[in-house]
């Protein structure tokens, strides 16, 4: 079996069949696509360990680790998958997998999304950034949303792993959602829309949108992302003392150790225990 027809049958059989979410898909396809375009489209019996190292050193010019290490675990299980039906293929055991490159999250200020909301180009982006920011839902959680579903400031979204979790929004988001729904004479269900299809908006969209109002509020030194709001609520969150068990529940962690990349924000008050304590 050919490397399209392999991830083709996976995807197929197995990811559309159990539901998994935009973002698992995308990759799988992302993993596919480079691996026909280095390696062409052999069989899965005549990958080698040195077409995979090949794969990834080609990868790793333009790509950062994680990602890379997220394409090979795409067909690591795609191996795994013609394992299962006896259809000959590289042995999934053999491709190794990279350990994931530790990050710190990017994140912003509260007087930088302040001034993002209000530079923003129109109530709609000024809506879409306070929403992202006050709620820290993932960009295709925000997609999603539909008008009405946002009741006395709370929300439930399914998130991860078909999970539901509920979230919430301040009152600066609420009073942006009323102007902004206010300016709507649409019958589509979607929260948030395009001005010009009158449809539901895009990631694309949404991620141009957040890009130019960072440009806007003049913050030129990061890159700016909806997942950047995201980092920023967590870190606004526990810099005002909040509980890192909480926060792992309202960003809809499946580990605590996922949610202890945030905190990098308690070095602010390690440096003030550290100036406090010590003495020379």
């Amino acid at each position: 079996m050919r490397i399209s027809q392999a991830f083709d049958a996976y995807f197929t059989n197995y990811m559309a069949i159990r539901h998994q979410s935009i973002r698992i898909r995308e990759t799988h396809d992302a993993a596919r696509k480079l691996l026909m375009q280095y390696l062409g489209d052999k069989d899965m019996s005549e990958i080698t360990i040195q077409d995979i190292s090949y794969w990834v050193r080609e990868m790793r010019k333009t790509r950062c680790l994680n990602t890379v290490r997220n394409y090979i675990t795409r067909l690591r299980v795609v191996a795994s998958y013609c394992e299962l039906l006896d259809i000959p293929c590289i042995k999934s055991a053999l491709i190794p997998i990279p350990k994931r490159e530790a990050t710190v999250p990017a994140f912003l200020t509260e007087e930088e999304v302040t001034k993002m909301i209000d530079r923003a180009y129109n109530i709609r982006n000024a809506f879409i950034i306070s929403l992202l920011y006050s709620s820290g839902i993932r960009l295709s959680e925000l997609i999603q949303l539909n008008r009405g579903q946002i009741i006395d400031n709370c929300f439930t979204v399914i998130g991860k792993g078909s999970k539901p979790r509920v979230c919430f929004i301040d009152n600066r988001t609420s009073r942006l959602m009323a102007l902004y729904c206010a300016t709507r004479h649409d019958n589509c269900d979607a929260l948030i829309i395009s001005n010009q299809t009158q449809k539901r908006l895009t990631k694309t969209n949404i991620e141009l949108l957040v890009k130019n109002s960072a440009r806007r509020a003049g913050i030129t030194d990061k890159r700016v992302t909806p997942h950047t709001l995201r980092h920023s609520f967590a870190t606004n969150f526990l810099r005002n003392n909040g509980n890192m068990r909480y926060l792992s529940a309202m960003l809809g962690h499946t580990s605590m150790q996922t949610t202890m990349q945030y905190a990098h924000v308690v070095d602010v008050d390690l440096r003030k225990q550290y100036e406090k304590y010590h003495s020379c």
